[in-house]
């Protein structure tokens, strides 16, 4: 019987935990953001404005927590929801200097982290981890749809 911590999604929650502690730290202490918003800040700064949608399926994060976190956003100052002038009842999220500065100072820091984290493996090693990262991702979007399954309800938990 396999014990839960030879478990493959065990081990990459793991994994993800710990060399995650290093951007949790800087997102909430030094900038603070949180890693939801520190995701589509990301995305919106390498892609540009788009709309909550679009936003949502890049960042690989649930359209209703997408939009909630757009309005964490710019209720600080980090994001505005524009209307395109073509059609105004579409509505891009763009950044703001605040967020495009914050970007510029932490993303470079993450790079460091990764390449931290990846130092033990070869040029080889990485190309291959990469190749083997790529065929999980599709295979995990392949599983059951979540539609499919029984919808969550976190906030039973937390009640008294």
């Amino acid at each position: 019987m396999e014990r839960t911590a030879d478990l493959f999604l065990f081990r990459l929650a793991k994994l993800a935990s710990v060399s995650g502690q290093p951007l949790v730290r800087l997102c909430e202490g030094k900038y603070g953001i949180t890693r939801r918003e520190w995701r589509l800040i990301v995305v919106l700064s390498q892609e540009g404005p788009l709309l909550s949608t679009a936003l949502a399926r890049r960042a690989s994060v649930e359209p209703a927590r997408t939009s909630r976190t757009v309005t964490q956003l710019v209720a600080r100052g980090l994001a505005e929801r524009i209307p395109r002038p073509n059609d105004r009842r579409c509505i891009e999220v763009h950044l703001t200097q605040r967020a495009r500065d914050i970007y510029a100072d932490l993303y470079p820091v993450v790079q460091e982290i990764e390449g931290a984290l990846l130092a033990g493996l070869s040029a080889q090693d990485r190309a291959e981890l990469g190749r083997l990262m790529s065929m999980l991702e599709s295979t995990a979007g392949a599983l059951v749809p979540p539609a499919q399954l029984p919808k969550a309800d976190r906030r039973k938990f937390h009640r008294k």
